[in-house]
């Protein structure tokens, strides 16, 4: 399944909503123990799309 670069926007943002919405004072769930980094990881993949995208439109 190959999703576009809107859809790929709107999962991260959605994500990082979901991290943001722990308050800092409190421990994070056990769930969200790597999320910090696959959400950085995928945020540079997110970016190497939409530059690559970008290129093609713009050729």
């Amino acid at each position: 399944m190959n999703k576009s670069v809107c859809e790929r926007i709107a999962y991260y943002t959605k994500k990082l909503a979901q991290r943001v919405r722990v308050h800092p004072a409190h421990r994070l769930p056990r769930a969200y123990t790597y999320r910090n980094e696959r959400l950085q990881q995928y945020k540079k993949r997110l970016n190497e799309l939409c530059k690559v995208e970008r290129e093609q439109l713009y050729k």
